[in-house]
């Protein structure tokens, strides 16, 4: 009897469901350019089990204990994959509710025509690529001629400056004589071609170099911008005018989607140039580059 009481209660032990802690992760998947949600977008997360959402307007949901995750996102129209993105999450808490929102890129043409190859068995053969042969000898013989014309030359206006030298110095005396004054007067026109240009008021319209030593405009006024933005300009002038958005989006309380769209908006606003470096952007504002 003692034994049959033991066997039901860790029968009754392992039928019961064990409670797990989890968190609540969801968000919204966007489009790249119009950042227009993704109507029946699928989105895969590789918990155990594996868990699959079809986002309905673009809005998905998930319950995930403490875990590194890898979220697969996938938008098909007419039975195409259009748009692919991956992305990792890390969760540390126990409880909560937290956004990741997605933002979706289009796939690379370029990726697309080597998915089924092993490009490291790809080879080149370099033999119908090298340059024709190359002769020392016509090299030699390429020198010697341009020495031979060289010393030709040099000889030849040697010579002709010799049979300068030697005519008579009277004639010398006197085309120097002749010359003097014909410089005498180019110099003078010169020297007043150069006092009318100095005197002579500029032409309307006629940019002259150095008439405006600095050229950059001054900081555009942001007083009208909205307050999330105008606090992404003070950001930027506080770190010089530059910093990752990834060390953005941590001095802001937003999303990634909701930092990307307001970097985006500057952008078009011309106030900052967003440039690519390795896996993250850095921010430059325009008018302290």
């Amino acid at each position: 009897m003692f034994n049959t009481r033991l066997l039901l209660i860790a029968i009754v032990i392992i039928l019961t469901p064990q409670t797990v802690s989890a968190i609540t992760i969801h968000g919204t998947v966007y489009e790249w350019y119009t950042f227009e949600p993704l109507d029946n977008a699928l989105v895969e997360v590789n918990s155990t089990p594996t868990q699959f959402r079809v986002a309905a307007s673009g809005v998905y949901s998930f319950n995930l204990p403490p875990g590194d995750y890898l979220i697969k996102t996938s938008y098909y129209q007419n039975d195409t994959l259009v748009y692919y993105g991956e992305d990792t999450l890390t969760v540390t808490d126990y409880e909560g509710n937290y956004v990741f929102d997605i933002l979706m890129f289009p796939l690379q043409e370029e990726a697309e025509e080597f998915t089924d190859e092993d490009i490291g068995n790809v080879t080149y053969d370099v033999e119908d690529n090298i340059l024709p042969g190359f002769d020392l000898t016509y090299t030699a013989v390429a020198l010697l001629i341009l020495m031979i014309m060289g010393a030709a030359a040099y000889y030849h206006y040697n010579r002709k400056d010799g049979l300068e030298d030697e005519s008579e110095p009277t004639e010398s005396i006197g085309s120097a004589e002749s010359i003097e004054p014909e410089e005498s007067v180019e110099a003078t026109k010169s020297i007043e071609a150069a006092e009318a240009l100095e005197s002579a008021e500029p032409m309307p319209g006629v940019h002259i170099e150095n008439d405006y030593p600095n050229d950059r405009g001054p900081a555009p006024d942001i007083d009208m911008l909205p307050d999330d933005l105008k606090e992404i300009i003070d950001i930027l002038e506080s770190q010089g005018g530059r910093m990752t958005q990834k060390d953005l989006r941590a001095r802001l309380n937003c999303s990634e989607a909701k930092v990307s769209l307001m970097i985006t908006d500057l952008e078009d606003r011309g106030l900052v140039h967003k440039v690519k470096k390795g896996r993250g952007n850095i921010i430059l504002l325009r008018y302290m580059e």
